[in-house]
Formats: structure tokens, sequence, C-alpha cells
């Protein structure tokens, strides 16, 4: 009687148990999702980039003081939402580099968020914390969380579509126009999500949603979302003609070459190669469940959430693949997405070995077995592994094996913390070894694009060292033309091969890191050798003008009663005589770092961002414009530099 009296109450008080942990479900899921964001924005602080990055995070700083698509601040298509965020984290933080790596790095945490929700959602808790795991601790997300840049944005943006998206795969009409609305939103931060997520969106919508009233009014949500960013953004241009004019001259000369209507078989799969290794950074040891990928397919039984993830993946793959792929963070589009799929193949491929085992109780552990060293090499990957240095001079034997060597480096080895700080510790020398020694009355700089040794390092001096007069000289392939940032008002080639300076002008100093072997070396050059292989070079400019890659750089000798100043510059000048006797070594900043101490002894060679990058060399193909009357300049102390390497004239 005791037995049967207490069978019902057992049942109850299972269920209430069973009840009670339902509830409290959503909760656990909550504080794993949350946890994992928190590590993943933690992670990025110590490792944060403490300058600019590349030229187009120059041009996102440049646009916090003066928004001008036509000027490339940004560069088009715009990203007025992503400049916008910008703006307001610097007006709080007064520092535009860490307003926009402060912005990489809350995107990161929240696209960790995301994408473990989407994982619970298509999928269970295991998978999805293995995926949001994987994915904050990927080499290449890690890095573009840690610069300046719009690709962590992107990631977020992409998986907050997907979600939304999913949602109207389901039939979920509030979803729909989330979706929309969030898709039309994110083309202001990023233009490439609202295009490349824009066919899983509709997929879905038409699928899951199959009410033409509520497609007709979400289409209408997204074209209102569009417009509110996309008007102010063409008004902040100077209209429709300015914004248009811009646009076509970054494709014609940027996408077009590169895309398979304009350019060549050759760049197509070199484009394609490009996207493999990036993927594979992305990746890490996940590559490897690609292999299980079949088994988890036939095994999964989700074959509407596998589609749903190959619709995220293809498009971006593809454009990348046939048009364009500038740098490996444009990955993040899609990489997510990715990572989930392969997680469900891991976590299926483990739950199989558990079940041949007889422990079907062992899945979490033997998941957690198989996680740990994932996580473990793409997080020693990451902090540990260090770029080799470059060979330039002895290239012996095959083209290919150089060429390969060259990839590894820009696509693989430069996603790295010490890829990272080489880079910035190659940027500070320059800046601080150019105003410590060269005054800027009288000291032009000169960056080049196109030399296939050198980063073009326009940008750069743009926003580190405004107060000197500076010119851009298009080298290698005709046509020839230069730019002047100081008074340009677009970026568009000024043609033409004589370069007027500024009268007061004694010598003129390269921004490059090393001369282009094609090209001769005027006489007189001093070449000035900095840490981590880079030089400066020093040309005094005597009575007659410089000549250098086909181009004539003269000072404007002509006073306003049409008499000429003594505007030669000696050899003999006290500042080329410091510069020849001193060379120009690292800023004391340096001394005190000591991995850029180890990068020095170590012979550190070229950073991560190499001319054999496609994005220097889309950089390289920008646009330049004419150059107005040199605006007054202060005057700075000169700081002896810390270190004293030797100088070679070239006669």
């Amino acid at each position: 009687m005791g037995g049967r009296v207490s069978d019902p109450a057992w049942a109850r008080l299972r269920a209430r148990l069973h009840a009670l942990g339902a509830r409290r479900e959503p909760l656990a899921d909550f504080g794993i999702a949350l946890g994992l964001a928190l590590v993943t924005l933690l992670s990025r602080w110590p490792y944060r980039a403490r300058m600019l990055y590349n030229w187009d995070a120059v041009q996102f700083a440049l646009a916090l003081r003066e928004f001008d698509v036509a000027k490339h601040q940004p560069h088009p298509p715009g990203y007025l939402l992503y400049v916008l965020l910008g703006r307001l984290l610097n007006a709080w933080l007064g520092d535009p580099t860490f307003a926009y790596v402060g912005l990489a790095m809350l995107f990161s945490a929240a696209t960790t968020f995301v994408v473990f929700w989407l994982g619970r959602r298509l999928y269970d808790r295991v998978t999805a914390a293995a995926a949001a795991a994987l994915l904050a601790v990927s080499p290449l997300f890690w890095f573009y969380g840690s610069v300046g840049l719009t690709y962590a944005g992107e990631a977020f943006g992409a998986s907050l579509v997907a979600w939304y998206a999913y949602g109207a795969l389901r039939g979920d009409p509030r979803a729909l126009y989330l979706g929309a609305l969030t898709l039309g939103l994110m083309g202001g931060m990023r233009q490439s999500v609202l295009v490349l997520l824009f066919p899983l969106w509709i997929g879905c919508a038409l699928l899951g949603v199959r009410s033409l009233p509520r497609l007709i009014t979400a289409g209408g949500v997204l074209v209102a979302s569009v417009l509110s960013w996309l008007l102010p953004m063409v008004w902040l241009t100077g209209g429709m003609a300015a914004y248009a004019r811009a646009s076509a001259q970054l494709y014609g000369s940027v996408v077009l070459s590169t895309s398979v209507a304009g350019g060549s078989l050759e760049i197509t799969l070199a484009q394609a190669r490009y996207l493999a290794e990036s993927v594979m950074v992305g990746l890490g040891p996940l590559a490897l469940a690609l292999l299980a990928l079949p088994f988890s397919a036939r095994r999964g039984g989700r074959r509407r959430e596998t589609w749903f993830l190959f619709a995220w993946i293809v498009p971006p793959a593809a454009f990348y693949t046939l048009v364009h792929f500038g740098q490996a963070g444009y990955v993040l589009t899609f990489l997510p997405a990715l990572v989930l799929l392969l997680s469900r193949a891991l976590v299926d491929t483990v739950a199989a070995g558990a079940e041949r085992l007889r422990r079907p109780n062992w899945r979490w552990a033997l998941t957690t077995a198989v996680l740990v060293p994932m996580l473990l090499i793409n997080t020693s990957f990451f902090v540990s592994a260090r770029p080799t240095p470059r060979e330039f001079e002895h290239r012996s034997g095959d083209a290919w094996r150089w060429r390969a060597r060259d990839e590894f480096h820009d696509w693989i080895m430069s996603r790295t913390v010490a890829a990272l700080r080489e880079h910035e510790a190659v940027i500070r020398t320059y800046v601080d070894t150019i105003r410590a020694v060269y005054d800027p009355w009288d000291t032009a700089l000169v960056t080049e694009i196109g030399n296939p040794r050198s980063y073009p390092w326009l940008r750069h001096a743009m926003f580190y060292l405004p107060e000197y007069p500076m010119y851009q000289l298009r080298v290698g392939e005709p046509p020839r033309g230069f730019y002047a940032p100081q008074s340009a008002v677009t970026m568009i080639l000024t043609p033409g091969d004589s370069i007027t300076l500024p009268r007061d002008v004694k010598r003129l100093v390269w921004f490059v890191d090393h001369w282009d072997p094609t090209l001769p070396r005027p006489a007189g050059l001093l070449e000035i050798p900095l840490p981590y292989g880079r030089y400066l070079y020093v040309l005094p400019l005597g009575r007659t003008p410089a000549e250098h890659a086909g181009y004539t750089l003269a000072r404007d000798c002509t006073l306003g009663g049409g008499l000429p100043p003594p505007c030669e510059a000696s050899p003999q000048d006290p500042v080329v005589r410091a510069a020849g006797r001193r060379g120009a070594g690292a800023p004391p900043s340096e001394a005190s770092n000591p991995e850029d101490r180890a990068a020095g002894r170590r012979g550190a060679g070229a950073p991560p961002s190499e001319a054999s990058n496609p994005e220097d060399r889309a950089a390289g193909r920008r646009g330049l414009g004419p150059r107005r009357p040199r605006r007054a300049i202060r005057k700075l102390a000169p700081v002896k530099p810390a270190l004293e390497p030797r100088s070679r004239r070239h006669a």
C-alpha cells in the first residue's frame, strides 16, 4: 500500500523537478552566452592595437575630423553609421585609435553572444557552446577584434541578420520585420552585409512567410532603413553626383581589375587562394572537421539547418573569389556560419564515438576533451606565433617557392600579436624619427604607390605627421600621377610628372620601407637604416630640380616681386649632416617595450601589410589630387634619436 502511495508522489516530484529545470534552461543558456561574451571582450584588451593599423583604419580616423567620401574619409561606399559610432566613442575617449578598437572589441563580444544563441536555436547547447568558444579564439576573429576596422562589426551584423532570417524561415512575421530593419541598418555600418546577406534574408522570407502583404511591408522597412543613412551620407558628400563619382572611381581603380569582368584568370585564382588561406587562419584545427561533414550530414537529420548555413556561406565566398577580396577580414562575413557548421560536425562525430563506446553520458566529457586542445592551439598561435623576416635581396630558386613564402607571411603569419606589435613599432619608428630629426618647415615627405617593396604609407603620414608637406607618387605602371593631400579635395589622380614644392623645402624624405629596385637612385641620396629592417631615404635639394621615377620635383623659387630667393639647400645643411652622422633610430618610447626590442634583435621583416597583400595594391591604386599653397606649420624642437645607425650617400 505504501509503495502504491509513494509512486504517484514520486512521479509528481519528478514532474516538478523537470518543470523547474525547464524554466531554468533559458537562464543557464543566457549565463553561458554572457560568460563567453565577457571572456571574448576581456581577451581582446591586452592585445588591442595602439596605433592605426592600415590605410583604411587611418581613413576612418580622418573621418572623425571631416566626413567626406570624395576624399575617402572614409572610402566609398561610406560607412556612415560606423563613423557615427566612432564619433560617439571618440567624444568620450578622445582617442580615435582607441575609439575604433573599442568598437571592434564590443562587436567581437556581441558576435560571440549572438552565435551562441543562433547555435542553440539551430542545434543544441553543446554545439552552441562549442561554436561560440571556437569563434572567440579564432586567430582571424581575434585579430580583427583588436584593431580599429569594421570586420568585427561585419561578423556581428551578419550573425544578427542570420538570427532573424532563420526566424523568418520558421514563419515568424516579427522576425521578418526585424530582419529587414537589421539588414538595412547594418548596411550603413558595412554595405557588404546588405549585399551579401540579402540572398539569405529574402530566401528565408519567401520560403517561411508566404504572405505577400507581409513581404511588401518588410521590403518597405528595408528600403526605409537604407534611406535613413544613405540620404545623409550623400548629402555630406556633396550630392549624388559627387558620391557616384567617388564610388565609380574606386570601383574602376580597385574592384574592376580584380573581378572576372575586368581581371585575368590568374587574379581570380589568386583571390581563391587568399580566401582559402584566410579561412584556414580563421578555423585553425577546426578545419579538420570538414572531413566529418559528410558523416554529420547523414547522421544529423537537420537538413534545413545545414542548407540555411550553406545559403549564408556561399554568396560571400563566391563574391570574394570572383569579384574582389581585399584583405583577410572579409572572411568574417561568413566565418560564424562556417564555425557553426563544422562545430556541429565535430559534436556529431564525438557523440557517435560515445555511442560506440556505449557511454552516451560521456558526450560532454569527450566533447570537452576534443575542444580544449583546439582552443589552446588557436590561442597559442595568435599570442605566440611570430612572422619570419622577409628576404628581398637574395631570391634564388623557383619563383613559386618565394611566392608561397610571401603569401604565408602576408595571409597567415601576419594575423598574430607579434605581427601587430612589429607593425606598430615600424610606424612609431618612422614617425618619431622623422619628427625628431627633420624640421617640417624645410622638409617634404614622399610616399609611393606601386613600390613592390613598400606599403603605401601616405595615410599614416597624413594622420601622424600632418605638419609636413607630403606627396604620394605613383611609380611602376603608367599613367604617372601624384597626390598632395593637404590641398586635395578628392582622391582622384592628378596627372602629370612635374611637382612644385614649397620654396622653403631643403630636403625630401622618402617614407617607404625599401627603395624600389627597378628605379635608379638620385645622386646624393642618403640611405639611413632603421630598426626592423627599414630605411629612410633623404635627398638634399640643390640648385637643380630632383628627378625620380620620371617625376621632376622643383621648388617654387618665385617671390611676390618675381625675384628668386636663396632657396637652395646645401649638403652641408646641419639637419642633413645630422641625419648622415647620426642616422635615424628608434624613438625613446620603444626602449621600454621588451617585445619591440626583441623584434629589433631578431631583424624582424616586413609588417603584415606588405605590398603583396591585395589590400595594399588596392590602396595603391586609389586616386590623387592637386595641391594648394602650404599653410603655416609650427616648428618642432629636434630630439636626438635613441639609436645611431650608419648612413650611406649614393653618388
